[in-house]
This record gives C-alpha cells, structure tokens and sequence, in this order.
C-alpha cells in the first residue's frame, strides 16, 4: 500500500502508470492512496479518508522509507547542523557541514540542494558522484587549492525492477518499459562492477538463476554483536 496517488511516485506520470500495469501483472491488488495505522498478527487497519478499514493477513512486509543513523543524529547534535524530517544533514554546495568545513557528508545522510531546490533523492548516483566529488576537493586541498567549485549533480535517469524481465527507466529523458527496460538494468548494473572477472560471474550466475528459475538467498543473522565478541553499542561516543 501506497499513502501517495501514484505508484512509484518518483518517476513521471506515464513511467509510474506504467509500472503499476506490470505490477499488477504479477498478481498484485495495489491500493493507493491509503494510510496504514496499525499492525498486528492479523492484519493490517488502514485508512482510506475518513474511513476506517481491514486488511486480514498472516504475513505482512512493510517499507517505510529512510531515515537518519544514530550516528547521524548524533553528528547533527554535535554540530548543531539543521536537518531535514527524515534527519538528513542539511549541507553546503561543496558538501560540507555549515561552520565545519573539514567534515563532509555524503550518501543517504546528506540532504544536497539540487538546481531546482529540492533536495536530490538518496539514491546510489547521487552517493557515488558525491563521494567522487569530496574526493577530488579533498586531493585539491592537499595541493594547497582551497577554492573548489561546488558540487554538481548528473541525473543519469532512474530505473525500478518490477519482476522477471520487467522493469521501467528513465534515462536521460527516454521512458522505457518492460523487457527493454529491463536488460538496460541488467546492462548498466554489470557495467558498475569493478572487476571484469565479478562481472563475468555475475553474469553466468543471473543466467543460470534466469533459465532455471532457481532463487539466490542472502541472509544476514545475529544479534548485531560487534568485533570480536564486543557487544554493539546503540550509540556512538559523545561529541
């Protein structure tokens, strides 16, 4: 369930109808435009208007978005930097933290103006050319250069994997769909493995699940311990 109108309401009108055909390719019922207010081990009660209603499951998935790190918080705090709801730091053009220009932030913690005043998505693009960018300032300071232009964001597009073979994209402006949409996906996703011999592997191994419809599982268990039997601690150290 969607609180928006449209399904990936990120992406251009005619991407997003689209996207909700191929979902509902799948079997799916979407329901847009409805709150969830409470779960439990019956189902989930939403809210669609002013009225109240039910939804009977045993197994429920819920995705709520991004927010900030303990970590995160804790920097903010510490530096007194504003931060948007999601607690993103809310940092300069160079990608700094306003009065801390030796602490810079990138990626899912970093909410970066773009040039139409909105804050650019948490999205890998934006965290790989932030990182290449605070990179490249941090080298011209070490040979003395202390003015840097600010930090200028490419959008290269944005594409969302739907199921087996479907996807939609938006590259550079083009809206593609469906099994085009999709092998562009597996393309680009190839393309930004360093290594030539992981791409190769990656490649055989998405065939052989492709043709045998066999699923891969990639589970991560524990009670989040740290090193060496060191317990995890919840919060960083103090300022």
């Amino acid at each position: 369930m969607e609180g928006g109108n449209r399904v990936l309401s990120a992406y251009p009108p005619d991407l997003s109808e689209k996207a909700e055909k191929l979902v509902k390719r799948l079997g799916v019922e979407v329901m847009k435009g409805v709150m969830a207010t409470e779960i439990d081990d019956n189902g989930v009660t939403y809210k669609r208007g002013d009225t109240t209603e039910r939804l009977a499951a045993k197994t429920v998935l819920w995705t709520g978005g991004v927010t900030a790190t303990s970590f995160g918080n804790k920097l903010a705090q510490c530096t007194k930097a504003e931060t948007d709801r999601t607690g993103r730091i809310k940092v300069n053009p160079d990608l700094t933290i306003p009065n801390y220009p030796d602490i810079f932030v990138v990626g899912d913690l970093a909410a970066v103006q773009g040039k139409d005043g909105k804050s650019l998505p948490g999205v890998a693009q934006v965290a790989i050319q932030g990182g290449a960018y605070v990179a490249n300032a941090i080298k011209a300071r070490l040979n003395g250069k202390e003015d840097v232009p600010p930090f200028h964001y490419i959008d290269k597009g944005d594409m969302a994997v739907i199921g087996r073979a479907s996807a939609v994209a938006n590259i550079f402006g083009f809206h593609v769909w469906g099994w085009p949409a999709w092998m562009i996906w597996l393309f680009i996703h190839l393309l930004y493995i360093v290594e030539f011999q992981s791409r190769v592997l990656v490649f055989i191994q998405w065939g052989f699940e492709y043709l045998t419809f066999s699923r891969g599982a990639r589970l991560i268990t524990g009670d989040g311990g740290g090193l060496k039997g060191q317990p995890a601690r919840d919060n960083p150290p103090p300022c």
